[in-house]
């Protein structure tokens, strides 16, 4: 007997159960979906009635990455008027256009935001990693 063994309770019990060629795939997708064989699999199902599965989800959404680049472009923007006013630099009409123009374009992209949160709930492209 190994020292591995000698820690654990040795499973010397055996049931045999049949499944049809559906069960089979389903017990044998979810045990590897968590990681298990599939006697663990099953076993833990039989003693602790449900095995809690991980999954790692990972959403690619390219206009989502473009509205990214175009928030941290706006933001240096931002930044860059802030440091001028905050330097003693006069208010002039150019500088109101350009931080009415950054406020516009980030209250549109706002509303871009939110309705790729409507568009993509449910996105079948997401996969796993």
């Amino acid at each position: 007997m190994s020292n591995k063994k000698e820690k654990q309770q040795r499973k010397t019990h055996n049931i045999r159960v049949r499944l049809d060629a559906a069960q089979y795939d389903l017990i044998r997708s979810a045990a590897s979906s968590a990681g298990m064989s599939i006697s663990e699999y099953i076993r833990r199902q039989a003693v602790y009635g449900k095995v809690e599965i991980h999954n790692h989800i990972v959403a690619d959404f390219p206009k989502l990455e473009k509205l990214t680049q175009e928030f941290s472009a706006i933001g240096n923007n931002l930044n860059q008027l802030t440091r001028y006013f905050h330097m003693g630099g006069l208010k002039s009409k150019a500088m109101t256009d350009e931080l009415t123009r950054c406020i516009n374009e980030i209250m549109r992209m706002r509303k871009d935001v939110m309705e790729m949160a409507g568009e993509y709930r449910g996105y079948t492209q997401t996969h796993r990693k």
